[in-house]
């Protein structure tokens, strides 16, 4: 997108709260226009204290439009010694009171809108995060996904409420002090005026570098991000392999991009900032002299001498500001072309419109061959050998089928395809006789419960974890779950029995009780189709037996897909297939398999010389 279309994008953020925004910018307006006011009193005052003071000769009365404007302020406020005296007080504390409460109702307007704006970003983002698909996962850090989230979606919402009050208030305040200005004297005022074209360039310039270095600063805020999360994460894998050097220099490297990256920024910024200054230097000093010799000639009042020269110092402050809101716009354009990508990200494709409430559960693989591929649908690798080539399978209703192979050969692959986590390349998978593509995702996955060696566990409550996807959980059918899954027992035991946080992926849990708790979360959902990815691989003889007996009370009447590495657990599977490098090798029965002789027999005779040394 171009500058212009993120940054309309990015006020249509904020088009469903108009209103708000409306009644912010004018009270924001309002506060602006009163440090004006507040301003032109100043003149006021002088005339008052000093009528008779002036410098040189009397002053020609001004014709035209400044005659115009002169008049609209003479009746706007009082006029010096043709007013009471209280009345200029008066005005000042009216003038006071008004400005406290537009800039309260400016600043909590700005705040409610920048809060909303950026809690609505992420909410849609987690929403697309959640229906992208695996090859976004595959391919992006979990720290990149974080920084978007938590910092860019900030900086979109502040950079774009920003520079709609900075543009509001230093505009209002520019103006009128203009005005001021032109009032007391239009010629000295046209002169402050001639160097604005070259201030607008040196906006531009800075502008683009700005836009460059907000880019790259998100970029390597992402990479900081990911090495924490994987440091954290990783800490006991860190400690025990003596990583920590390593870690530290990576943590160092991305933390000195990131300092490098804020001071360009800084001193473009400041470069900026500091040349306009300059500009408005050579202006204030060249008016001062010009403004002292009309003074003197009797072309100024002391009270618009006063408000003249009090306008032009106080102008500096809102042009500063007006110089300076390209830096958050742009910062936020950056950040806006991540938010927005990942928003405009394709999610999962769900065209399917077949439901269906409970599957029989009969599967048919017919001829897939499937690449993995990038974000931009290419295979990642086009050389390489297809991970699934011309597979064949089906698989009737009820039956257990154990994948074997060695790594690499396509079982996990083959598993990922069921619950449609990738799409197959070529060929179709059907479920019941009809393509999962013409299911519903929604539908398709709710025929399928998973458990899996690495299990997940959310830190929440262990009926909320056996529970969960359920709207409605039901804590009679929690409980019977984590009795058929062996895992009541335990759960007995903990201080707040099924109430019991599980803390962060289940760490206050042994891997056998999180495997059983994966395993009743599996039987809760009471799906007909099931798909277990090496689910006992990583257990002791005490928890393999309790975790196995649970399993085999989940199996029953189920579509099984047992993905196994220790062949020792699926002896008793209706069919084992053996993979390799993405074909199907050989099928059969364990007792068949071992009397052909060939790579399951192989594999089998190893793993038991193994386990017997």
């Amino acid at each position: 997108m171009s500058s212009r279309q993120l940054y309309l994008r990015l006020i249509r953020e904020f088009t469903p709260y108009a209103w708000i925004v409306t009644a912010t910018l004018v009270a924001i307006g309002v506060a602006a226009l009163t440090d004006v006011l507040l301003l032109h009193q100043l003149k006021n005052v002088v005339d008052t204290l000093a009528p008779q003071q002036g410098l040189g000769l009397p002053k020609a009365p001004a014709g035209g439009m400044m005659a115009a404007v002169q008049n609209v302020l003479g009746h706007l406020l009082p006029q010096g010694s043709h007013a009471a005296l209280w009345t200029i007080p008066a005005v000042i504390l009216m003038l006071a009171i008004l400005r406290m409460v537009s800039s309260f109702a400016g600043e909590y307007g700005g705040a409610w809108l920048s809060t909303k704006v950026q809690t609505n970003l992420r909410e849609t983002m987690f929403s697309r995060i959640m229906r992208l698909p695996n090859s976004y996962f595959d391919q992006s850090s979990t720290g990149t996904t974080l920084s978007r989230v938590a910092f860019d979606a900030a900086q979109v919402a502040q950079a774009g409420l920003t520079v709609f009050t900075v543009a509001v208030r230093d505009s209002v305040q520019t103006v009128g002090y203009l005005i001021t200005m032109f009032a007391a004297d239009w010629q000295l005022s046209v002169f402050c005026l001639c160097l604005l074209p070259l201030v607008a360039t040196v906006i531009i310039f800075a502008g683009r570098r700005m836009r460059s270095l907000a880019s790259s600063a998100q970029a390597a805020m992402g990479d900081l991000t990911n090495v924490l999360d994987e440091s954290i994460s990783g800490q006991r894998v860190v400690k025990i392999f003596g990583g920590q050097r390593y870690e530290q220099n990576r943590f160092e490297r991305v933390a000195k991009l990131n300092r490098q990256l804020a001071v360009k920024h800084a001193a473009t910024s400041a470069l900026n900032s500091g040349i306009i200054m300059l500009l408005i230097g050579i202006t204030l000093s060249s008016v001062i002299y010009f403004a002292l010799l009309r003074n003197q000639a009797g072309a100024l009042s002391a009270g618009e001498f006063v408000s003249f020269l009090t306008g032009l110092l106080a102008m500096q402050s809102p042009i500063k500001n007006l110089t300076k809101i390209n830096e958050p716009m742009q910062r936020g354009l950056a950040a806006a072309e991540s938010v927005f990508g990942l928003i405009d990200m394709e999610a999962e494709r769900d065209q399917g419109g077949k439901t269906v409430q409970r599957a029989e559960g009969r599967l048919t693989v017919q001829d897939v061959t499937f690449h993995y591929r990038g974000a931009d649908g290419l295979p990642l690798d086009p050389d390489a050998r297809p991970a699934l080539d011309h597979v064949s399978l089906d698989i009737p209703a009820g039956e257990t089928v154990a994948l074997v192979g060695s790594s690499g050969s396509g079982k996990t692959t083959l598993a990922g395809l069921l619950p449609r986590f990738y799409d197959v390349g070529a060929g179709s998978i059907q479920l019941d006789g009809i393509d999962l593509r013409d299911y519903t995702m929604t539908s398709l996955r709710r025929q399928i419960a998973l458990v899996s060696q690495d299990v997940v566990l959310f830190n929440d409550s262990i009926a909320a974890n056996i529970a969960y996807g359920d709207p409605q959980p039901s804590m009679e059918r929690v409980v019977a779950a984590a009795k058929a899954a062996h895992a009541h027992e335990f759960i007995e035991r903990q201080a707040d029995g099924y109430n019991t946080s599980v803390g962060e992926n289940g760490l206050r849990l042994s891997g056998g009780q999180r495997q059983r708790l994966a395993i009743a979360r599996a039987l809760y959902k009471d799906a007909p189709i099931l798909i277990l990815d090496e689910a006992t691989s990583a257990l002791d003889t005490e928890s393999e037996r309790l975790v196995q007996a649970a399993l085999e009370v989940l199996m029953k009447g189920r579509t099984t897909v047992v993905i196994a590495h220790r062949l020792s657990t699926i002896e008793n599977a209706d069919r084992i297939v053996v993979m390799d490098r993405g074909r199907i090798a050989e099928a059969g029965s364990h007792a068949q398999l071992l009397a052909q002789n060939g790579i399951y027999a192989r594999l089998y005779q190893t793993q038991k010389s193994v386990q017997a040394v």
